[in-house]
């Protein structure tokens, strides 16, 4: 990432879903980051795990729609239509930032959305998502 820029909040603490601060193609490099297992350009960046760690639900997740700093579409468990997103692929993982911008990956589809924006709690990320999927070449 090459324009980004990250800040503590004002106790001093890094807090992971605010005051980072980043071009759309940087948030689309740490997209691929993950999509990629954690590895950059051939190189490890993340532990080895990290990325199947940080992509499991946590037990409390009753939807399978959280896991280790990632907001997921696994669905409940025995019942994976019962989920967040239903229109999407239960790959399907993303971090949501402030103001509802979001960085999701879908490994299914070799896939990284990026949205950058201030919609005051009305924009329909999950439609966008869908959209561009086909969009996409079969």
């Amino acid at each position: 990432m090459n324009h980004t820029v990250l800040e503590p909040d004002p106790s001093g603490t890094f807090v992971g879903s605010s005051y980072a601060f980043a071009s759309a193609r940087d948030w689309a490099r740490f997209g691929l980051l993950f999509l990629n297992d954690g590895v950059w350009n051939g190189e490890r960046i993340l532990p080895e795990g990290w990325v199947a760690y940080s992509s499991t639900p946590s037990p409390a997740a009753k939807l399978g729609e959280y896991g280790a700093q990632w907001w997921l579409n696994h669905g409940a468990s025995g019942n994976p239509e019962i989920r967040k997103y239903p229109g999407l692929p239960s790959d399907a993982s993303w971090a949501d930032g402030f103001e509802e911008q979001y960085v999701m990956v879908i490994p299914s589809k070799k896939l990284v959305i990026v949205r950058l924006g201030v919609s005051h709690h009305g924009f329909d990320f999950a439609k966008l998502a869908v959209d561009i999927q086909k969009a996409l070449p079969q």
